[in-house]
């Protein structure tokens, strides 16, 4: 059984925590936790043994997010960013922070909020489909991506998703997949491949 590790944030609730354990470990991974004031050292030890990483959500970007992305790269082992994660994956290489959307259209979180479209990548493969319907819990956005290339956009021209230009799992999605296994079968399928 292949091992992932999950980044825990500290302004995280238990439940939220849950969600993106019981994703991993639906589709056959086991989950090993660090959490966001842990030593650079003592990720180490973990990361040795695992084939993937998951940044979740979150509020801002914690001090372990660019070390885990650069290990990730560096190492080629695969990585999920879900919301705050992948903004913390598309600030990855520069010096840009995060900007206010200036609205509440993009906090709303349960259910199908609005479409995606998805341009030829991995993740489109993925999913099947070039428009998907996808849930939305964030007030932040990104203004550009450095390392990882834009793949998906909203309506209103929000970046989100990216994913990486080699063929290593290294995809970031701005909406929460974990929170939509019940319904929604592309978010399996982003979730099996992960993890397998």
């Amino acid at each position: 059984m292949s091992k992932f590790l999950l980044l825990i944030r500290k302004e995280n609730s238990d439940y939220a925590n849950k969600m993106y354990i019981e994703a991993i470990e639906k589709f056959g991974g086991e989950v090993v936790l660090i959490y966001d004031y842990s030593s650079e050292e003592e990720c180490l030890d973990y990361l040795k043994e695992v084939s993937g990483i998951l940044l979740p959500g979150g509020d801002y970007v914690g001090p372990l997010d660019f070390f885990l992305i650069k290990y990730a790269i560096d190492n080629k082992l695969k990585l999920l960013g879900i919301c705050q994660g992948m903004q913390s994956m598309t600030l990855y290489g520069s010096s840009d922070k995060l900007v206010e959307i200036g609205n509440l259209e993009h906090k709303k979180e349960e259910g199908y909020v609005h479409s995606v479209k998805l341009c030829n990548s991995r993740l489109k493969n993925i999913y099947g489909e070039e428009v998907i319907r996808v849930n939305s819990h964030h007030l932040q956005t990104v203004k550009n991506s450095y390392y990882f290339k834009i793949v998906g956009r909203s309506d209103d021209n929000l970046i989100e998703a990216i994913e990486t230009n080699n063929d290593i799992f290294q995809i970031g999605v701005q909406w929460h997949p974990e929170r939509m296994i019940e319904y929604d079968v592309n978010s399996c399928n982003l979730f099996k491949e992960f993890v397998n």
